[in-house]
C-alpha cells in the first residue's frame, strides 16, 4: 500500500531499533515515503552488559543527550513539517517533539510504555510522589497534544485512556515482527524421543514474573522439557539465583541476530512472562517474534492483558496466571507429553504471525493512519507536510 506522498517521515526513538523496528522503517521506504531516523545509541551498544559508571552513561545518553538530539533535529526544519512518529524512549520525547514544533505538519506518539507506572514498577520512583506527578503531566501532555497515539493492544489503550484521559486520536496497531528470516521454516513436527525446548530470549526485567517459575522448579518437574535462557536484566539474574533449577536448563546472554534466528528457529515453545500489574504497562515485543518462528507461547500473565487475549485468540497457546504453580505445571505436562497438540499449536501461531503481525500487514496499518493524518493537514501551505 503506498503511501500518500511523496512524504518525509521523521522517527525519533533513543535506541536505532530492533530487527523489527527496522523492518518497518523499510517497509515505510518502499511505499515510497522518505523516513530520517534520529536515535542517540545502536542496539548493540543498548544490549552491551556494562558497570554502573557504564549504565549512568547510558543513561545520560538516552535522556539528556536524546533531548539534545531532538531539539537540533526539529530546529533544522523549522521550514518543513513531515510527519513525525516519536517513541516514549525516553518517555518525554513525544511531548518534547510536539512542543518544539508546535502544529506543523503531524507528531505521532508511538507509546511503547506507560509512564510514570513504569517507573514505579520498576521500583524507581513512588507512586504519589512529585516525580511521579511530572511524568503523568508529560503523558497527558503528550496524549492531549500530539496529533494521534498508537497503542500496543486495546486492553494498554483502555487503561491509558482511563488514567489520562482521552487522546486526540487513538489509534491501536501492534508492535509485529520481521518474518522474512522464519518465512521458509513452518513448525515441524518433533522425532520421536525428542524433548521440547522452552525459549526466552530478551530482556527479563522488572516488569517480568519470575517468582512462578522458581516456585515450579522447586518440585518434580517433566524431564522431557528443556529450558533454555538467552536473556539479561534484573529478572534474569534473579531467576539465575534461584534455589532449585531443573536439570535440563542452558543459560546464556542476549544473541547476536544470526545466533537469534538460530535458537528461535530450534525452540518450540516461547516463554513471555508479565509481572502482576505490569499487563497495564507493557506488551512483550518477543510475543511476535516467536509467533512468526512458529513457536507456541507460554504466557504467564493475568487474564485481563492483551498478551493473553492474543494467545486466547489464536489458540496458541497457554495462559497460566502469576503465582499459579499447578496452572503452569500442568501446562509443561502438556508440552511435554502430547507432541501432536503442540505441533497444533505451533502451526496457528505461525499463521497468525505471518497473517497478521509480520511487518508486511504492519506497514499497512501505519500507512492508512499516514493517511488519515496527511487528509487532515491538508490545509497546509504547499511543502509544509510533502517532503
Amino acid at each position: 500500500m503506498p503511501i500518500p506522498g511523496p512524504v518525509t517521515i521523521e522517527v525519533y526513538n533513543s535506541v536505532d531499533g530492533a530487527a523489527f523496528f527496522r523492518r518497518l522503517l523499510r517497509e515505510w521506504q518502499e511505499a515510497g515515503a522518505l523516513v530520517k531516523s534520529h536515535s542517540a545509541i545502536s542496539e548493540n551498544d543498548y544490549r552491551r552488559r556494562r558497570g554502573r559508571l557504564g549504565r549512568m552513561i547510558l543513561r545520560w545518553r538516552m535522556y539528556v543527550g536524546f533531548a539534545w538530539i531532538c531539539f537540533w533535529a526539529t530546529r533544522r526544519r523549522r521550514t518543513g513539517a513531515p510527519l513525525r512518529v516519536v517513541t516514549t524512549n525516553p518517555f518525554f520525547a513525544p511531548a518534547l517533539v510536539r512542543r518544539l514544533v508546535g502544529e506543523r505538519g503531524a507528531t505521532i506518539n508511538l507509546l511503547y510504555d506507560l509512564f510514570p507506572e513504569a517507573l514505579i514498577r520498576a521500583g524507581t520512583i513512588r507512586p504519589g510522589s512529585w516525580i511521579a506527578g511530572r511524568c503523568a503531566a508529560v503523558t497527558r501532555t503528550a496524549f492531549r497534544e500530539c496529533a494521534a497515539t498508537v497503542f500496543l493492544g486495546e486492553q494498554l489503550r483502555a487503561y491509558a485512556e482511563a488514567t489520562y484521559g482521552p487522546v486526540r486520536r487513538a489509534v491501536v496497531i501492534p508492535v509485529g515482527a520481521d518474518g522474512v528470516p522464519f518465512r521458509q521454516s513452518p513448525p515441524q513436527r518433533l522425532p520421536d524421543g525428542t524433548r521440547p525446548t522452552i525459549l526466552y530470549a530478551g530482556l527479563m526485567g522488572s516488569m517480568h514474573d519470575t517468582a512462578t517459575i522458581a516456585a515450579v522448579w522447586e518440585k518434580e518437574l517433566p524431564a522431557e522439557v528443556i529450558w533454555s535462557f538467552r536473556a539479561s536484566g534484573t529478572g534474569y539474574d534473579r531467576l539465575r539465583a534461584a534455589r532449585a533449577q531443573p536439570p535440563a536448563v542452558n543459560w546464556g546472554g542476549a544473541l547476536a541476530d544470526a545466533d537469534w534466528q538460530r535458537a528461535m528457529k530450534g525452540a518450540q515453545v516461547a516463554l513471555v512472562t508479565i509481572a502482576p500489574g505490569a499487563e497495564r504497562v507493557v506488551m512483550p515485543s518477543k510475543t511476535y517474534s516467536a509467533l512468526v518462528a512458529g513457536q507456541a507461547i507460554l504466557a504467564i500473565c493475568c487474564r485481563a492483558s492483551d498478551l493473553a487475549e492474543l494467545v486466547f485468540r489464536h489458540e496458541c497457546g497457554w495462559v497460566v496466571e502469576p503465582d499459579d504453580a499447578a496452572g503452569l505445571r500442568a501446562a509443561l505436562q502438556e508440552i511435554a507429553c502430547e507432541p501432536a497438540g503442540l505441533w497444533e499449536k505451533r502451526q496457528r501461531a505461525f499463521a497468525a504471525g505471518h497473517r497478521y503481525y509480520d511487518m508486511t500487514p504492519i506497514a499497512a496499518e501505519w500507512t492508512r493512519l499516514f493517511g488519515t493524518l496527511s487528509a487532515s493537514t491538508s490545509g497546509l501551505p504547499p511543502g509544509d507536510l510533502h517532503a
